[in-house]
């Protein structure tokens, strides 16, 4: 399904989900004027397709002892397919990084990094990052505040 494919109502299914996932059929229904049995098919539909991929809950770091994020940028020493793929399933298997993006420019990947404290973090870098053949070079920042913190992909 593309981006042209979704109607006004689609959008406001969406852009409702993106806000309370948890909101029940009826109440959904509701804010968008229809009937519950119509709005429960354009679910399932945008779920069917792809355009809903999961549900999720989203958690207070502090609160379950990951207070501490990073954003870590690497350069590995080649570009090669290999290089990418095994960096790549290293970071997929790794629970402390929550996103891992493969970057064009100056760096090839940028990793947010959500661990308790800096020890632990110490820690990734050193015996996970580091121990990776093929990575040349990491920088680290430490986030001292979130400033801005959404989920919501814009439907404009």
């Amino acid at each position: 399904m593309s981006q042209s494919d979704l109607d006004a109502i689609d959008r406001q299914i969406l852009g409702i989900l993106q806000r309370d996932a948890r909101i029940p059929n009826t109440e959904l229904a509701d804010e968008i004027g229809l009937t519950p049995a119509p709005t429960l098919r354009r679910v399932r539909r945008l779920e069917e397709e792809g355009v809903i991929q999961r549900y999720v809950a989203l958690l207070d770091p502090k609160t379950v002892g990951r207070e501490l994020m990073v954003i870590v940028r690497v350069t590995l020493d080649k570009q090669t397919k290999a290089g990418f793929e095994e960096f790549a399933k290293k970071m997929q298997d790794r629970p402390e990084v929550l996103e891992c993006f493969l970057c064009l420019g100056d760096i090839d990947y940028l990793l947010k990094v959500s661990v308790p404290d800096l020890d632990a973090y110490q820690h990734f870098l050193v015996n996970t990052l580091a121990a990776i053949p093929g990575v040349r070079n990491t920088a680290s920042t430490i986030v001292v505040k979130q400033e801005k913190y959404t989920t919501s992909l814009p439907l404009d």
